[in-house]
């Protein structure tokens, strides 16, 4: 059996996918120390309280964001990867669509948010409409990205990523000793560091395809990829999210903000799972032979086996951690961030199911049905657990949600 994994790990680490893989991961685990230290520098100077309304504000915005921008990016992303007649044609049309809903987005979000800090906690009031702004630049700031992970610009994807957390950390380090260290500050940096990282991204593509004509056919074709996507990414930008709501709903600021923290230490394994799903999103979708797509989905399916596996350390690492990274006034996140810690290894192994069933299969319906059975699931549990046991009741319904939907996923692409 040894000899059986020491074979295929040779093997697999001699692919493109591992090269490709080694310059993401490199270039996000740069980004994910950028991004800890600038999370970690606003947790502790806000306090769990702030800290709890300022994650509570970009969980709320970036629900808006993911749910009608995601599609657009794996949609352009799918069709930047072919070439074909219409590859400019399509990329132009996700391009302004993006533009147009982004703008549309933020402002109906901005005169929505009396209201919806009414209805979750009022404090929320002044953060949500700072954070508007946010929803018209991260449509743009992920076009480039979108562009560069389609033509397989890895080193070029990753300067843009790393610009963003150095800059997020630099902005909040200078307000820190320039300004009043508040909500709105905190929001404003990772506002200036995403915009900083758009220029830097904008200089490294080709903007031809904006001579391109749209046509009927073009929307037609567009849309017909993206429908289950649209739908699915609505649905899985509320079940990412909604447990953020829903505790400053059901409980207070401080509680969302211990389990915050908790949730801030996995990460490393959410950017492991977007630098998996950024090199097979290109290699699936290229796939002509399904039989094929099946044996680089093995091979992946076993690589993210070994990679999740890592992700359990946490556990008896967890009060040091805490302790050193937040300090005693977040100790009750110890329990909640060692929960986590199981939910996770499913997340990260199931990373190449879900990019073999979208675009290998082209089984986008699923994606939708899936995120469906994720949100009723997380929101559930949240109602059931997190009256009962607080932040520990939110990360084991984050838990249970993210074991049962991965190994759902692991199922049916299996199956197929």
């Amino acid at each position: 059996m040894k000899k059986n994994w020491w074979v295929f790990i040779q093997s697999v680490t001699k692919t493109q996918t591992i090269k490709d893989a080694l310059i993401v991961t490199l270039g996000m685990g740069l980004s994910t120390v950028l991004s800890a230290l600038a999370i970690f520098f606003i947790a502790r100077f806000l306090g769990p309280g702030d800290f709890g309304l300022y994650t509570g504000a970009l969980a709320i915005v970036v629900i808006v964001i993911d749910a009608l921008d995601l599609s657009l990016g794996t949609s352009i992303v799918n069709f930047a990867s072919k070439n074909s007649d219409q590859t400019h044609a399509l990329v132009k049309y996700g391009f302004l669509l993006k533009i147009v809903l982004g703008l549309s987005a933020g402002g109906l979000f901005f005169l929505l948010s009396p209201l919806l800090s009414k209805l979750i906690n009022p404090q929320l009031l002044d953060p949500l409409r700072f954070a508007s702004l946010f929803i018209p630049l991260i449509f743009l700031y992920r076009f480039p990205r979108s562009i560069l992970q389609a033509q397989k610009q890895f080193l070029k994807d990753t300067l843009v990523e790393n610009a963003t957390s150095l800059f997020r950390l630099s902005f909040a380090v200078g307000f820190y000793w320039t300004l009043n260290f508040t909500v709105i500050t905190a929001l404003a940096a990772y506002l200036f560091g995403a915009l900083v990282a758009l220029l830097l991204g904008a200089s490294f593509i080709s903007w031809r395809f904006l001579s391109a004509r749209i046509t009927g056919f073009t929307k037609s074709h567009f849309f017909s990829f993206q429908k289950w996507l649209t739908l699915g990414f609505i649905v899985a930008a509320f079940h990412g999210r909604v447990d953020s709501a829903l505790l400053l709903k059901l409980t207070d600021a401080v509680t969302n903000g211990i389990y915050q923290a908790a949730y801030r230490f996995y990460m490393p394994a959410i950017q492991l799972a977007s630098v998996l799903s950024l090199v097979l999103a290109p290699r699936f979708a290229s796939f002509s032979d399904r039989s094929e797509a099946k044996q680089y989905l093995f091979k992946a399916g076993k690589l993210t086996v070994l990679l999740s596996s890592v992700i359990l350390l946490i556990i008896p690492l967890a009060p040091l951690f805490v302790s050193l990274i937040f300090g005693s006034a977040y100790y009750q996140a110890i329990l909640p961030t060692q929960i986590l810690s199981f939910g996770f290894v499913f997340f990260v192994a199931g990373s190449p199911f879900v990019s073999y069933l979208i675009y290998s299969l082209k089984k986008t319906h699923w994606f939708f049905i899936l995120s469906l059975i994720q949100l009723i699931v997380i929101v559930s549990l949240d109602l059931l657990l997190i009256p009962r046991w607080q932040a520990t009741g939110a990360a084991l319904a984050t838990s249970l949600t993210l074991i049962l939907v991965n190994s759902l996923t692991a199922f049916l692409a299996l199956k197929s």
